[in-house]
Parts: C-alpha cells; structure tokens; sequence
C-alpha cells in the first residue's frame, strides 16, 4: 500500500458506496434496456462498467490503508476476505463485459451475466458484514422483530430481600470475624500482666480495641455495585467509554435508559418485562440479538438474576457520597488508589480509564495530553506499574525518561508510538515487556538496528512497520526469530 494513502484510510467508509451504487445502476440498465439488441454497446454501461473497476479498487485500497493504522483487530478479518473476493468479481465482470461486446454472442452474454451476479452477491456479504461491524449482529432484521421483543418475558426472580441476604452475606461474615477477635482480646487471661501488688499493670495491659458497630450494606447499593461488575465484565468492551455499538453505553446513570439506535429503553426501572436490556440476555445465545452475541461468553444465569433484581428494585443509581460510604465489603469496581492514579493523570489532559472486560486493567491515551503537561503525564505511568495494559503515544515527542518509565509498566500489552521520535536504541526498552502483543510503529524513523531489540519479544504477535526505515531482509529476520509475528509493512 503506497504510504501517502495510509492517512486517507477512514474514507473507505465514504468511498465504498461508490461501487455499490455503480453495480445497482448497471443492473438498472441491463433490464432497462432488455429489449434492445445492442444494448451490449451502450456507452452508458461501458461508463458505469469503468465507474464500477475504478471505485472498487479505490475502495479496497483504502481499506487495506485503514487496517494498517490499525484502527481494528482481528474482527475485520472476513470482512477483508470477501472484499478481495468481491474486487476479483468486479475484475471478471469487467473482462467479461469487453468480450461480451466484443462477440455480441448467447454465450458471452451468460458469462457476463454470471459473472455479474456473483458480484452483486459477494458485495452483499462484505457490506453486510461491514455493516455489522458498525451496527451489531442482526441488524437488518432488527426492525421487524417487535412484536417478537413485546411477547418475551423474564421468569420470576427472587425478592429484592432475598438477594440483599446473599450481597451482604461477605459483609456479615467480615463483621462476625472482627467481633470474635475483639471478644478473644477481651478475655484473654491477664495473669501474666499483674504486678507484684495483685493489680493490673496499666504499662504492661493489653489495649482493648473499641468494639466497631456492624456496618449496614445498603441494598440497593449492593444491586447496583453487583450489577455494574456484571456489566464491566460482560458489555463494556462494546458499550463502555471506547465504543458504543448501536450507540448504547452501559457505563453512565444518563445513558444506561437510553435506547441507542433502537429507540426502545433499555432500562425501565421497576419494569424488567419492558427493559430492552433484560429481554437481550434472556435470549437464546444464538440469537443474532442476545446479548453478548454468540462468539462471546454468555452470561451466567446468577449474574442475569441479579440485574433483574437491580431493575426491579428501581435500578437505583448512587450518587459519589453513597458510594464512598458504602462498606468496603461490597463488591467495588477497581480499587481506591488507582481511582486517585487515573484522577491525578487525567488532570494533565490525559485520557485515563478502567479496560472494558473487567479485569482492572488500565488503558491510557498520552495522545491528548494538555499543551505542557506531557512530562508530568509521563512522571505518573511508573504509579499504575501492572495495571497498564494498552497506551497510545501516537504523535508524540518522547523524552528518554518516557521508556525508561516504561520499564515499569510489567504488564502492558498494547502499545502505540505511530508518528513518534522513537530510536532504535530507544526500543531495547521494550525488550523488558514480557507481554508486549501489539506494536505501532507506523511512520517513524524505525530501522533495522532497532527490529533486532524486538527479537526478544517473544509474546509480541503484531507489528505495523510501514513507512519506516526497516528492509526486507531486517523483517525476515525478525520474523525467523519470532514466527507467528504478523508484520504490516508496505515498503
């Protein structure tokens, strides 16, 4: 892919309507013009026949332009595969078309016509599944299921008291546990802290610890939290902060009532026979609108329990104080010291955030750092050490201290230095990231000097190299030492 049309890669999103409507208009013609014998000659068809070649090409390559900035990961793999099938159709019905009027025979006609039809098909499939990497699963269908979603129920769930016991069970037990030490202490023997007189020896005695009243868990906090922690593992990897397909989050009190693209309320508080949200996980798991689609987990049917009586209790939202107060045996999302970490960084403009598949892991963007604030943003990666697993640095002027920094980040797996100053000295200190997966180094000034830092790399699985300095022969020896690496690189 030649490297000045990397940046225009996201128009394919623009461009790819082009061949759509050629194909459409060229079908329009051929029945338009059924009853005309020369109608192979028409100028008009051989026009939209070139329209047609020129634009798929140019959407191909924008495409291919677009994955290589990468922007998707392995999701678009089919995608890419039907596209090129589709483009190899659109280059047989155009040969098929000059012969075709070339001959003006029965047979070439039939050829031409096939070949046109498996065109159309195959630009069926691959927009079909472009567009549901946009909208979801079962898009289409969607709109004509409503009488369907009205006619679904939720089972009865237990009572909202019932649920409150086994939430506070940990709390309780947390709370018996602190008692009985206390007790223990209080009657422990104090023959050996007497003195000589037969009195208690104030200096020697042990200290009593005040007896603590039991801490009430707030039920409808206790919902809400066990819920949240369903939803972080389960929804936000597609509903969260970084993206919300069929424009749904689940990780806001405004937008979790909202209905996204489907306009039906994905919550009604009190009412699970009417949330949208129930009615998705109730579904089969190999239905195009459960959720979570089928080659994700599904969900246990404990976790559903709990939302439905998240939502039949009022699916309470509480407010920062609640949450705060709340014991600190209730289930939490992250823990306290990262939530200070990610609140200091960010306020250096820095775009800092829970990952969305629930396991407390953390992903930063330095990329919209506040004018002057990027040393500082730096000065504080060393504080979430193995919490860092994805950090964008696209753009950037990175100082020395920003690698070695690095070094501490243990755990980080996803990492973006596009269009950075980055050395190849510089990259030895990826060397230490023993599960560093994915690396861009799209448009750097990157050598082959600095691939054989990488050789050591041995979990890295994906690399972007295009418009850098590196040769074939330094990539086929990255590639020997570490074989299932998948190289993205257009010389």
């Amino acid at each position: 892919m030649p490297d000045f049309l990397i940046p225009f890669g996201p128009f394919h999103m623009v461009i790819l309507h082009l061949p759509i409507g050629a194909l459409t208009a060229i079908w329009f013609l051929e029945f338009l013009l059924e009853k005309n014998d020369d109608k192979h000659k028409n100028q008009a068809i051989g026009l939209l026949q070139l329209l047609l070649l020129l634009s798929c090409g140019l959407t191909v390559a924008l495409g291919l332009s677009y994955e290589e900035l990468g922007q998707y990961g392995d999701e678009i793999d089919q995608h890419e595969f039907w596209g090129l099938i589709f483009a190899g159709c659109i280059v047989a019905t155009y040969l098929f078309y000059w012969i075709h009027r070339k001959l003006g025979k029965r047979r070439s006609k039939l050829v031409y016509m096939l070949a046109l039809l498996a065109a159309t098909i195959t630009m069926v499939i691959t927009a079909h599944q472009g567009g549901e990497l946009v909208h979801g699963k079962g898009f289409l269908s969607k709109p004509f299921q409503q009488e369907k979603r009205r006619a679904v129920e939720p089972a009865p769930a237990p009572s909202v008291d019932e649920s409150s016991k086994k939430i506070t069970l940990q709390a309780r037990r947390a709370t018996q546990a602190t008692t009985a030490t206390t007790t223990s202490a209080l009657s422990a023997p104090i023959v050996d802290v007497m003195n000589d007189a037969g009195q208690i020896d104030p200096m020697t005695a042990p200290i009593a610890a005040p007896v603590q009243p039991p801490q009430v868990v707030d039920p409808r906090v206790a919902l809400f939290e066990a819920s949240q922690a369903i939803f972080e593992r389960n929804c936000y990897k597609c509903h969260g902060a970084t993206k919300q397909k069929g424009d749904y989050r689940l990780d806001g009190q405004h937008s979790i009532n909202l209905g996204g693209k489907s306009k039906l309320p994905a919550i009604v508080p009190g009412k699970v026979e009417e949330s949208e949200l129930m009615y998705r996980m109730l579904l089969p798991h190999d239905d195009d609108d459960a959720m979570p689609p089928e080659e994700k987990d599904p969900v246990s049917s404990e976790d559903i329990d709990l939302v439905r009586q998240w939502i039949e209790a009022g699916a309470y939202w509480p407010d920062e104080a609640e949450l705060s107060a709340a014991p600190s045996d209730t289930v939490k999302l992250g823990d306290a010291d990262t939530d200070q970490l990610i609140e200091q960084i960010s306020s250096t403009g820095v775009k800092a955030e829970y990952n969305p598949w629930g396991d407390e892991s953390i992903r930063i963007d330095l990329g919209v750092v506040g004018p002057g604030h990027l040393d500082e943003a730096i000065q504080q990666l060393s504080g979430f050490r193995n919490k860092l697993t994805w950090l964008d640095c696209s753009e950037l002027a990175l100082s020395s201290d920003f690698f070695q920094q690095l070094q501490q980040c243990i755990n980080l797996q996803r990492l973006h230095l596009n269009g950075t100053d980055v050395t190849d000295k510089q990259l030895d200190a990826l060397s230490q990231l023993a599960d560093l997966s994915y690396l861009n180094l799209y448009n750097t000034q990157i050598s082959d000097a600095g691939l054989d830092a990488l050789h050591a790399s041995s979990s890295l699985r994906k690399i972007f190299l295009s418009q850098t300095q590196v040769t074939a022969n330094g990539i086929a020896l990255l590639k020997k030492a570490l074989p299932e690496l998948e190289v993205v690189h257009q010389p």
